[in-house]
C-alpha cells in the first residue's frame, strides 16, 4: 500500500493541477489572492443605510418582485462582510462629512469638516492618491455633486457648507467623471435658480478644461467623454418613486455611464465612488416607500460593477458600504392601540405590509408639496384617496399635519412628512426611532482583490487606510 501511495501521489497532484488550470475556483474565494493591487476599484455608499435597511429592501424585493439583493446574494454572500463603526472625533453620533472623511483620508474629523482631522492634519484621501499612481476618478452621487461625501474624496475644508471651494478643488483635480444634481452652484449669480455669490460660470470653466456637459438622461447615455460634467437638477436629484424617467437618470443610469466613460481606452485603472443619498433623505422624512425603492435602485448599480467584475475578477475591488445610519427603522410588535397589553391588542408586520408600502404612489416630500403651507381636512383626504389608498389615518396624525406639530423629541424633521411617516407606520408596524444619524455600526461588503481586509469588526477609519495600503501606500 505504501509503494502504491508512493506512486499515485505524483499522478494525483498532476491530475489535480490538470483540474485547477482548466476549472479555476470562483473568483471571489481565491483569485484575489494572485493580485495584491486592484486595478478597478468600485466604492458604493448607500448614505443613512443601517443593515434594517437593507433587510427590509431584501424582503420587500423578495415579497414584491419575486427577485434577491445583489449586496446580499453575491457581494457579502460571495466576498466579505464586515462592521464599521461611526462615531466621529466629537460625538457618539456623526454627521456625513466626519464620516466620509474617516472613509476617504483614515483619520477621525469633526462633525461639520471634510478631509481634515481632528487634529488639523490634512492627508492625501484614498481618491488623490488613486490620481498620483495614474488611474481614472469618478464621483457619481444623487445628491449635490458638492455635498459632503463626495466632497470628502476630494477636497479639504473646515466647513462641508463652503460649496464654490468645493467644486474649485474638483476643478483642480479634474476628476474624468462628475455626475449628480447641484447646477445651481455652478450658474452664475444672474441666472435663474443660481445660488451662487458671483458671476462664474463654473460650468464654462470645466468646459474650457475639456469637459462635455450633459443635463438629460439622454445626453449622458450619448456622451463618449474623455470628461464628463452632468448636473441634472438644479439641487439634490428626485426619488426613484417620483423621478421622470424621461429627463433625469437614475443611480443605475449613472453608474452605467460612469463604468463606460472610465474604461474606454484605459490602461491604468480607474476609482469610482458612487453614492445614493436618497436613503438618508428618505430616512430623515420618515419615508419608508422612498427609502426601500431608492435602495432597490443602489443595488442595481452594485450588481453592474458585479457583473464588470465577473468580466475582470482578478483586476477589481468592489466595496459596499454606508457612512452612517438614519431613522432607526424596524418592523415590530406594536399595541393597535392603548387599551390594553393583551394579545388580542397586539399587530405585528407582516408580507401584507409590505405591499401596502408598495402602494404608495409619491414620496413624503411629494405629498408635502401637494398640500402646500396650508393643508385642509379635505386636500389631506384627498391626499389619502389618491396616494395611500390603503392606509387609514389616526386622527392625532390628521390634526399634526394640520397645526404643523412635531411628532416628538426624535421625530422632528418636516411635520408634514413625519406625520405621514407615522400614519404608514401605524398601518405597517415599521416604526421609526428618529428623523436624526444614530450610532448604529454600519455594514461593508467586499469583493475581489484585497476585499479579505475590510472582513470583522473595525473603525471606520480602517476603511481608507486598507484602500491607502492596496494602493501601495505605507500603514500610517
Amino acid at each position: 500500500m505504501k509503494k502504491k501511495t508512493l506512486f499515485l501521489l505524483p499522478v494525483l497532484t498532476a491530475v489535480l493541477g490538470a483540474y485547477l488550470a482548466s476549472n479555476p475556483p470562483w473568483p471571489g474565494q481565491t483569485e484575489a489572492a494572485s493580485s495584491p493591487v486592484p486595478k478597478y476599484i468600485f466604492i458604493f455608499l448607500a448614505d443613512g443605510a443601517g443593515i434594517t435597511h437593507m433587510e427590509i429592501t431584501r424582503q420587500y424585493n423578495r415579497t414584491i418582485h419575486n427577485e434577491g439583493l445583489t449586496i446580499v446574494d453575491r457581494i457579502l454572500k460571495e466576498g466579505f462582510l464586515g462592521l464599521l463603526t461611526t462615531h466621529p472625533a466629537d460625538s457618539l453620533s456623526t454627521d456625513s462629512a466626519a464620516a466620509a472623511t474617516a472613509l476617504a483620508c483614515g483619520c477621525k474629523a469633526k462633525n461639520g469638516m471634510i478631509g481634515i482631522c481632528e487634529d488639523g492634519h490634512v492627508p492625501k484621501t484614498v481618491m488623490e492618491i488613486a490620481r498620483e499612481k495614474g488611474m481614472r476618478i469618478g464621483l457619481v452621487t444623487n445628491s449635490t455633486v458638492y455635498d459632503a461625501s463626495p466632497a470628502a474624496f476630494v477636497s479639504h475644508l473646515s466647513n462641508r457648507r463652503l460649496y464654490s471651494s468645493i467644486i474649485d478643488q474638483y476643478l483642480r483635480l479634474e476628476p474624468e467623471v462628475l455626475l449628480g444634481g447641484g447646477r445651481d452652484r455652478f450658474l452664475p449669480q444672474s441666472q435663474t435658480g443660481s445660488r451662487r455669490n458671483d458671476e462664474i460660470d463654473m460650468i464654462v470653466s470645466f468646459q474650457k478644461r475639456g469637459y462635455s456637459y450633459v443635463s438629460t438622461r439622454k445626453e449622458l447615455a450619448e456622451t463618449s467623454g474623455p470628461k464628463v460634467l452632468g448636473l441634472f437638477s438644479l439641487q439634490e436629484m428626485s426619488f426613484e418613486i417620483d423621478r421622470n424617467k424621461e429627463l433625469e437618470p437614475s443611480i443605475y443610469d449613472m453608474t452605467d455611464a460612469a463604468i463606460r466613460i472610465l474604461q474606454q481606452g484605459n490602461r491604468n485603472g480607474f476609482m469610482l465612488f458612487l453614492e445614493t443619498e436618497n436613503v438618508d433623505s428618505a430616512a430623515h422624512l420618515t419615508d419608508a416607500a422612498s427609502l426601500i425603492r431608492d435602495f432597490r435602485e443602489f443595488d442595481r448599480a452594485v450588481a453592474l460593477a458585479y457583473e464588470f467584475y465577473r468580466r475582470h475578477p482578478r483586476e477589481t475591488l468592489i466595496l459596499v458600504t454606508s457612512d452612517h445610519e438614519t431613522g432607526g427603522l424596524a418592523f415590530t410588535l406594536a399595541l393597535k392601540d392603548l387599551s390594553s397589553k393583551a394579545g388580542k391588542n397586539q399587530v405585528a408586520g407582516t408580507e401584507k405590509d409590505l405591499k401596502k408600502i408598495q402602494s404608495i404612489s409619491i414620496s413624503l416630500k411629494k405629498a408635502g408639496e401637494i398640500l402646500g403651507p396650508n393643508p385642509t381636512p379635505e386636500s389631506i383626504d384627498r391626499l389619502m384617496k389618491d396616494h395611500f389608498k390603503e392606509f387609514s389615518i389616526a386622527p392625532e396624525f390628521k390634526k399634526a399635519i394640520l397645526e404643523k406639530t412635531l411628532i416628538s423629541r426624535t421625530i422632528f424633521s418636516d411635520p408634514t412628512a413625519n406625520a405621514l411617516g407615522m400614519i404608514v407606520a401605524n398601518n405597517t408596524q415599521g416604526y421609526w426611532l428618529t428623523t436624526a444619524h444614530t450610532n448604529h455600526p454600519v455594514f461593508v461588503g467586499a469583493m475581489g482583490v484585497g476585499a479579505e481586509k475590510f472582513r470583522g469588526y473595525q473603525d471606520n477609519t480602517d476603511f481608507a487606510r486598507h484602500l491607502k495600503v492596496l494602493l501601495g501606500e505605507k500603514p500610517s
